[in-house]
């Protein structure tokens, strides 16, 4: 079966709009859940944030999920202050970060507008594969 890069391009774009759409429900639930948990428990800290997260990182880290074991501690700590200041509503430090996010995307897009895909077209292969007068050769792939 053969499609045109077009057709496959335009899969491919719809599946990433479909991941795009459900990450995006996924974040709203998460959020919505989270700020469920921080209003039933009103006297959450900060610990209690590390020593949840702590334990989910044990727990991926022994099921073969997690690679860097020595890590864990510092992926807990960057992860439970990330988590306890949006419970808190600190929202500089997302916006900030999101910011950056958005600058380091934008620089990426950039540097790839500037790459040359060349595309062969369909036939090309097939006269590779004929003889050029005395010259046999093979196409290995």
């Amino acid at each position: 079966m053969q499609i045109s890069l077009d057709q496959f391009l335009g899969a491919v774009m719809s599946r990433l709009d479909n991941l795009e759409a459900t990450i995006d429900d996924l974040r709203l639930r998460t959020n919505i859940a989270m700020r469920l948990a921080k209003s039933l428990l009103p006297d959450l800290t900060r610990d209690d944030v590390l020593n949840v997260v702590t334990e989910e990182l044990s727990i991926t880290e022994s099921a073969g999920l997690m690679e860097d074991s020595d890590r864990v501690e510092d992926i807990a700590e960057r992860l439970a202050d990330s988590i306890y200041g949006w419970l808190q509503g600190d929202v500089a430090e997302l916006r900030e970060k999101m910011d950056e996010y958005k600058k380091r995307l934008q620089e990426a897009m950039e540097a790839e507008k500037s790459k040359v895909i060349d595309v062969a077209p369909a036939g090309f292969v097939n006269q590779l594969g004929h003889d050029k007068g005395s010259k046999k050769g093979k196409i290995l792939f």
